[in-house]
């Protein structure tokens, strides 16, 4: 599914490099979304804008279109 296959180097790199962009992007962009106050400190907030890149970066190299 995410893992790209062993004998293509130059894909692999291309599709780690992506999802790790994708993941930092949406980590920095929720990061400077999100609020930060008593429930939501700095820390967590960080956390959870990362868990959700990962999750969200993860489910857009998952889908695969339909022909």
């Amino acid at each position: 599914m995410f893992l790209p296959t062993p004998h293509d180097a130059k894909d692999a790199i291309s599709k780690y490099a992506g999802f790790f962009g994708m993941v930092i992007s949406i980590a920095f962009a929720l990061n400077l979304i999100l609020p930060t106050g008593e429930t939501l400190s700095q820390t967590p907030k960080l956390i959870v804008s990362i868990l959700i890149g990962i999750f969200l970066g993860w489910l857009s190299f998952a889908i695969k279109p339909n022909k």
